[in-house]
């Protein structure tokens, strides 16, 4: 779900529709299906105030921690992709044509 806040507030709305397709499909009763996109979620008090929650469960420290764990470098690493949007497809073990498939935003004559 902080993914897909984060990745909407840095304009990755492809990413940020995969992420919530990923966790309704973990959790089809999950908040973030009140809203037909994470872009209008973000604009509601509830979920942001959820976020906060998740933020202080969840801090700096201990998401470097959990990526360090699953042996991702956040130094260097990001400098092999193209884009950010190619990076965060990496992490999430896809492609940025198939995050743009499933989330609806790829163009159906490519």
């Amino acid at each position: 779900m902080l993914s897909a806040a984060f990745a909407t507030r840095l304009g990755l709305g492809s990413i940020a529709a995969y992420c919530r397709k990923l966790v309704l499909a973990h959790n089809p009763g999950h908040m973030l299906g009140h809203w037909e996109s994470v872009e209008h979620a973000i604009t509601d008090s509830d979920f942001l105030n959820f976020c906060r929650i998740l933020q202080r469960r969840y801090p700096l420290e201990k998401a470097e921690k959990l990526l360090h764990d699953l042996g991702i470098d956040g130094e260097g690493e990001r400098d092999a992709y193209y884009s950010d949007e190619e990076y965060a497809a990496a992490l999430l073990g896809t492609t940025p044509d198939e995050i743009a498939r499933q989330a609806g935003t790829s163009d159906p004559n490519d």
